[in-house]
């Protein structure tokens, strides 16, 4: 079912991430990849509350890798055991969302049978104490004694530390700012990565992998060169690729090296 030596991969990967000036938004969708491919899953995604939103805050979604591509009903993500994880700070599950009897997340259940889902288990993202989001996991067959729940809550923590950290610009601020920041960059990614797929016919997998590609060979981060491409839309509505922004330069910079 799971592939130890892909998990392994997977934190590896990840911590050795956290020690560079990482992009948090690109760090949480790889988060997300991994928990998909780890788990076997029909999706894995990153949520992260709104705390601004007084006593009940709301959960948006940050990051999502699909298996098929294609977003499935976005209340199964904001409700259920996924906004119940990521405000009380705990592991909520359902191991066979069709044969257990349970009146807990009746709304929930009802939209996950319909998506034919059977398995559910969402890991708190939590730091200082403090309840920040939720790594949710759908699988299209029962949860079964096979997947190991200790690599998901290892994501979810990783997750944490990178929202702690966040990048070199803004190590000094609080967690929560970098909360904010991400809902922010968030969105700027996927308005740049719709930019993308429409302009190129992609889909949302492609143009994201694009973006990526883009801003590496550009020398920016993800988050700055989605930016860039809003500037282009904004500027040449009709063909926003004349500014350059969309293609990949015609010389790339040399590779960064140590200077001893």
């Amino acid at each position: 079912m799971t592939n130890t030596a892909r998990t392994r991969l997977a934190v590896a990967e990840l911590t050795a991430t956290l020690t560079t000036d990482f992009d948090v938004p690109t760090l949480l969708q790889s988060v997300a990849r991994h928990a998909r491919d780890g788990f076997d899953a029909y999706s894995a995604v990153v949520v992260l509350l709104d705390r601004h939103g007084g006593s009940h805050p709301a959960v948006h979604l940050v990051a999502e890798a699909l298996r098929h591509g294609i977003s499935a009903d976005p209340l199964l993500h904001n409700a259920g055991p996924g906004l119940s994880s990521a405000r009380d700070g705990t592991v909520t599950m359902i191991g066979d969302i069709v044969a257990e009897k349970n009146p807990r997340w009746a709304s929930y259940r009802q939209r996950a049978m319909a998506a034919g889902l059977r398995g559910v288990r969402a890991f708190p993202v939590t730091a200082f104490g403090l309840p920040l989001g939720a790594l949710v996991v759908h699988t299209d067959n029962a949860w079964g004694t096979l997947r190991p729940n200790d690599f998901g809550q290892t994501l979810a923590d990783l997750v944490a530390i990178a929202l702690s950290s966040g990048p070199i610009e803004s190590r000094r601020a609080s967690t929560s700012d970098n909360v904010d920041a991400v809902l922010r960059g968030t969105t700027v990614i996927s308005f740049a990565v719709g930019v993308l797929a429409e302009y190129f016919q992609l889909d949302v997998e492609q143009a994201r992998d694009r973006l990526l590609r883009l801003a590496r060979t550009h020398g920016r981060t993800p988050t700055a060169h989605a930016r860039e491409i809003i500037a282009a839309l904004h500027v040449s509505p009709v063909d926003p690729a004349v500014s350059g922004a969309l293609h990949e330069p015609p010389e790339l910079a040399p590779p960064r090296h140590i200077d001893l």
